[in-house]
């Protein structure tokens, strides 16, 4: 509303501690929220075509620091049920996130009655040594359903990591891991630009070779296609798409691309579900008989 049009009706003068009272930004923007609810949501729908699966995630604790928010995917994943998820891997660097993981994983055993077959592994240290470490250690068999989470908030995740994981297994009849890989839209830019201290390195270390900045140079949709493409082309993926996700106002902002990549055939018609479930706003408490699944 233009500041010199009327009101319906008077509106009062704040004042005494009202007036003087800050509020804080939110703590989890919106983006965050919905990346952790679109992972949650596909995953609680694709184990009821598996009924079983590992769950790995490279960057497992809370991005934000209330650790009882809808923002952190590794407890929406791990509350999911039916409870088909059987084995976590979950790796962190933090500190103080391993600890609230650890909590997490305390939960967890408290609410399954029965522990048999299933693990939940919290692992410290940078993903990018320790998850092929543990992989190469506790290896997924080759029909094992697996799901592998990259949500980096920028440019933390080498993409040699990304090929082991898709290398991991699928050669032997089954299927390759399935990833989720977040790339940061809204600020990727800015973040390489500040780098100070072997800014080559790091470009390289994180794209795989020495083709960082003629990416840099696309524009935000053309980024979203041609990381997909990657997965196809370099890796092997029989799908990957990008799905975008937004910052609500300011025209729809792309803050992350999510590029998810699989060979099993019914995982784009159950992500594109998830996706727009998540849309639609009603997270993850609907009805399953409401999402028109057509696998049960």
């Amino acid at each position: 509303m233009n500041s010199s049009e009327p009101y319906l009706f008077d509106v009062p003068a704040i004042t005494g501690a009202a007036a003087k009272k800050h509020f804080k930004p939110l703590d989890n923007p919106i983006w965050t929220r919905n990346k952790a609810l679109f992972i949650a949501r596909y995953l609680k729908t694709f184990t009821y075509v598996t009924k079983h699966g590992t769950y790995i995630d490279a960057f497992a604790g809370p991005q934000h620091s209330n650790s009882l928010d809808i923002s952190w995917s590794a407890k929406l994943v791990m509350e999911n049920e039916p409870a088909w998820l059987r084995k976590f891997f979950l790796f962190e660097l933090d500190e103080k996130k391993i600890q609230q993981i650890r909590g997490l994983k305390d939960q967890y055993i408290k609410r399954i009655s029965d522990m048999k077959n299933r693990d939940v592994s919290v692992i410290s240290g940078d993903c990018n040594s320790t998850l092929p470490e543990h992989l190469r250690k506790h290896p997924i068999k080759e029909k094992e359903a697996s799901f592998c989470l990259f949500d980096q908030r920028s440019t933390e995740c080498d993409w040699a990591t990304v090929q082991f994981v898709a290398n991991h297994k699928g050669s032997k009849g089954g299927n390759k891991i399935e990833i989720f890989y977040f790339l940061a839209q809204g600020w990727i830019d800015r973040a390489i630009k500040s780098w100070k201290h072997n800014a080559q390195e790091r470009c390289e270390r994180w794209w795989g070779n020495d083709g960082c900045h003629k990416f840099l140079q696309l524009s935000s949709h053309e980024r979203g296609r041609r990381m997909a493409d990657r997965f196809k082309s370099e890796l092997g993926y029989e799908y990957a798409y990008a799905f975008p996700i937004q910052k609500v106002g300011l025209q729809g902002k792309i803050m992350f691309w999510m590029v998810h990549a699989s060979d099993h055939p019914r995982a784009p018609d159950l992500m594109a579900q998830a996706y727009r479930h998540i849309g639609a706003g009603k997270g993850l408490n609907a009805p399953v008989d409401q999402l028109e699944l057509g696998i049960l």
